[in-house]
């Protein structure tokens, strides 16, 4: 009797969720990704690869990713695309070497189910795997994808009675993501091993981070403090009400207030109309605002 097959992530899940599905259900591990881009080198050795297509698309032996101006059939959009410069990427995908005995089972599982349900996780990664499941598998009876928050009975039949489909968004930000690790990664890796030396690399997230750390840091380096005062008068009228009045100016000048004032070599950005209030002139004013009547 076929039963629906039932495919996740980890098997210590699959044992968990067997045991809450019942008899009517085989669940399967897919142990994580089973396809991933093909490694440059093996670019040319792969069935797909034609001297006449695709010998003149650097991105295909360096990256194992494809680059196509021309790949929209819509004519607007490949007219935009012409216009702009901008490519269609797309990566060649090869299944995992380790994943060959997964694969094998997957498909031995699938022969004998009605229905295929993938419940890997409700994230990018889950996703996409789910998507690479479905292409690798190439399932001719209905599937449904499965999400869930935690490992308890009630939770695993809750979604298996409100499934959805595979959210190709989340596999599109995947794809990308995956694109730009490959595309950054190789270069700057390259260049970092050249400079630095050792297993050194370069990643499209921690690389620019630390790029914004190293550039903050020689802005601190470079910086030069300086001093300035200001000059404050508690002021008294007749009738005894008082008032502060600030020092704004000396000789027609704007007295100095602030970091605007000053460039990171702690100089005056415009010392033609700006004045530094030093602690001796603020003492001296004070002295001389002492003995005014």
């Amino acid at each position: 009797m076929p039963k629906s097959l039932v495919i996740v992530e980890s098997p210590a899940k699959a044992k968990t969720i067997a045991r809450f599905l019942g008899d009517d259900y085989t669940v399967e591990a897919s142990v994580g990704h089973i396809r991933d881009l093909i490694q440059p080198k093996d670019v040319k050795n792969d069935k797909r690869f034609s001297q006449s297509i695709h010998a003149e698309n650097p991105t295909l032996t360096k990256f194992g990713i494809e680059t196509n101006s021309n790949s929209s059939t819509d004519p607007l959009i490949k007219k935009l695309q012409q216009q702009l410069g901008t490519k269609s990427w797309m990566p060649w995908y090869v299944e995992s070497l380790k994943s060959q005995k997964t694969i094998t089972q997957l498909k031995r599982a699938l022969k004998k189910a009605d229905a295929l349900y993938l419940a890997t996780d409700e994230d990018r990664e889950g996703e996409a795997i789910a998507w690479h499941l479905v292409e690798v598998l190439q399932p001719d009876l209905p599937v449904y994808r499965m999400v869930f928050h935690e490992i308890t009975e009630k939770a695993i039949l809750e979604a298996l009675q409100n499934t959805r489909a595979i959210d190709m968004n989340q596999v599109s930000a995947q794809e990308t993501r995956r694109i730009l690790d490959r595309v950054i990664g190789y270069d700057l890796s390259g260049l970092s091993r050249q400079v630095i030396g050792g297993g050194a690399t370069g990643g499209r997230v921690q690389s620019p981070t630390l790029r914004k750390i190293v550039e903050r840091e020689k802005e601190r380096i470079r910086f030069k403090s300086t001093g300035y005062w200001s000059a404050t008068a508690e002021l008294k009228s007749n009738n005894s009400s008082s008032f502060d009045a600030k020092l704004i100016g000396i000789n027609h000048k704007r007295v100095a207030s602030g970091k605007n004032d000053f460039n990171e070599n702690g100089q005056l950005k415009k010392p033609e109309e700006v004045v530094v209030l030093s602690e001796g002139n603020a003492k001296n004013c004070k002295s001389n605002l002492a003995t005014k009547p």
